[in-house]
């Protein structure tokens, strides 16, 4: 599975560039020592401060704050001293996992998991030769902070919106350990990858 490789050496480089969420690297290692399956972009669920040039300017957009634990409010605070033009949002998102199966019964396996996690915005697409599964959750947030620079909202609103935003993110992230047990059901039903091992061992990961 040449696609497999491939995915699996991105991963073990951005593991050992620190560039992967160390919440779910345990869990990235479980999903991809399972036969027949490999992830591909994944996060464990953040919470940050946004600035965005225009409504749906997402690829000119920069990140003022982003954390994937509970953010303070001297946090949030200094952050938006950072702002300049566009548009301002706090934004709260789940843990995220898109992975690609080889075939379309593990992707139903992979939806089904999903959603039996309590992820209920999984779902699953064609993709070429790719069946791709997306395990997310419904726990998102976006509240509006200001524009251009000018923080148009008190303290009360600021305090009030990240105790939402925090609230929503450890929600999800509570799902977490669900979802690791029932890939290790599902990795006991569809069989361990050597590859997997193989370039865990090469990339002096530890996998077992």
């Amino acid at each position: 599975m040449k696609a497999k490789r491939e995915a699996l050496q991105s991963l073990f480089t951005a593991m050992r560039e620190g560039k992967v969420d160390e919440d779910i690297i345990d869990l990235l290692l479980l999903i991809n020592s399972i036969n027949g399956i490999y992830t591909t972009s994944s996060c464990s669920g953040r919470i940050g401060i946004i600035e965005e040039p225009a409504l749906g300017a997402k690829p000119l957009s920069r990140w003022l704050i982003k954390v994937h634990r509970e953010m303070t409010f001297e946090e949030a605070r200094e952050a938006l001293k950072k702002a300049e033009k566009g548009l301002i949002f706090l934004k709260s998102q789940p843990p995220i996992f898109h992975i690609v199966a080889e075939d379309i019964e593990k992707a139903k396996k992979l939806h089904e998991l999903g959603l039996a996690s309590g992820f209920k915005y999984t779902t699953f697409k064609v993709i070429s030769t790719r069946y791709l599964v997306e395990i997310n959750a419904t726990e998102y947030l976006t509240a509006p902070l200001g524009r251009d620079g000018r923080v148009l909202i008190d303290d009360e609103y600021l305090s009030f919106a990240l105790e939402v935003g925090n609230s929503m993110l450890m929600r999800s992230k509570g799902r977490l350990p669900r979802l690791g047990r029932n890939f290790r059901k599902l990795r006991e039903e569809l069989g361990e990858d050597e590859l997997f091992y193989e370039l865990a061992e090469k990339f002096e990961i530890k996998a077992r």
